[in-house]
């Protein structure tokens, strides 16, 4: 390995920074090196005393003694040098001059800025949380939102979020109940809509691989910003829907047979929602219920894949996969809900592993 790059590993490695296969690269070269295996243990040494709080003469001399024997391990790799000038007790580095420690002057250096730009940068790195297929998860965010996650579905947000800003990207389904923040108004990404809040309760659904995102409100106000047409902007109010084509090349057909106010551009429909419980149907998710309402058979095997955590393929002409399905399932396994839509669809399916076979 180069000494170039030994020390941007273990500077990395300070700072916090290295990647799982930067560490690998390191932990192996160092352990069939056993000199420089010797110098990273000195190094962190070092970096611990130069970094640590500062109390007693007995800290500043052990910091001048552990950089003296790095010094001195790097005279002893060139084969000699000069003679190791001895360290004051305020660190002067144009006093370190001997070009046979300049890698690890180098290495200092490098490891001071990583401490302080690189450390920086990992300050304000993306946290992210998600779920695999056939899982669901609930978490608390920095500032008291409360937010539930379907399956296959993740968020990011900033280290910063809650304190001057909230804002978050979301890939998937969630549903969001948004702790009130007058001065500082929730902003929620997806790749279709950008939706603004104050404090309030509503679900997105926003999978890159289905047709629409769809917001639901349940209470409160939400704006929601369409991001291909900035001058789309809607307000929705409790037990609205608002759903936006994905493509927007494409006009989004809805068959929808709920009450509606009908379209407001050719690929955006609002619903209004008739509910018949507290939560609507959209959003029984976060109960642990399996809800399909009024929804085509595609639509059907995407929810079924996510919930269960398997591969659902329909196989068929248009008119099979448009034919639409109803119903709620609770605590139910992935055989007895496939036998149950059988039963509505008139169809045949074949289970093999995790793979679910939807035929004609």
């Amino acid at each position: 390995m180069h000494r170039s790059r030994l020390i941007e590993l273990l500077a990395k490695k300070k700072a916090g920074s290295i990647s799982l296969k930067e560490q690998f690269e390191l932990s192996k070269w160092l352990q069939g090196n056993e000199d420089d295996k010797d110098l990273a243990g000195r190094i962190d040494e070092l970096f611990g005393l130069e970094y640590g709080p500062e109390r007693t003469d007995e800290d500043r001399k052990g910091r001048e003694k552990s950089w003296n024997r790095i010094v001195r391990s790097m005279h002893s790799e060139n084969g000699g040098g000069p003679p190791v000038p001895k360290v004051r007790r305020i660190f002067t580095w144009r006093r370190i001059i001997p070009l046979s420690v300049a890698s690890v002057v180098l290495l200092c250096v490098a490891g001071t800025w990583y401490w302080h730009s690189v450390g920086k940068e990992a300050r304000t790195r993306q946290n992210i949380v998600g779920t695999e297929k056939g899982s669901r998860s609930k978490l608390t965010l920095p500032d008291g939102s409360r937010v539930w996650l379907n399956g296959d579905s993740r968020i990011s947000y900033g280290a910063s979020f809650g304190k001057n800003s909230r804002e978050l990207t979301l890939t998937g389904e969630a549903y969001f109940d948004v702790a009130g923040d007058p001065n500082h108004p929730m902003i929620i990404r997806t790749a279709t809509v950008t939706i603004k809040v104050l404090g309030t309760a509503f679900n997105v659904r926003a999978y890159p691989e289905e047709k629409t995102t769809a917001t639901t409100l349940v209470k409160g106000k939400v704006q929601v910003s369409v991001n291909h047409k900035k001058q789309l902007s809607y307000m929705l109010s409790p037990d609205e829907k608002l759903i936006v084509s994905n493509d927007s090349g494409l006009p989004e057909e809805m068959n929808d047979k709920r009450p509606k106010e009908g379209k407001l551009q050719e690929n955006i429909t609002k619903i209004k929602i008739i509910k018949t419980d507290s939560i609507p149907a959209e959003a029984q998710w976060i109960k642990n219920k399996l809800v399909f309402l009024n929804q085509p058979l595609h639509e059907v095997a995407n929810i079924l894949s996510s919930w269960y955590g398997v591969s659902v393929i329909v196989q068929g002409d248009a008119d099979m996969k448009a034919r639409r399905y109803t119903g709620i399932f609770e605590n139910q396994n992935i055989q007895s809900v496939m036998e149950s839509l059988q039963v509505a669809g008139g169809f045949n399916y074949k289970m093999k592993n995790d793979t679910i076979l939807i035929a004609p």
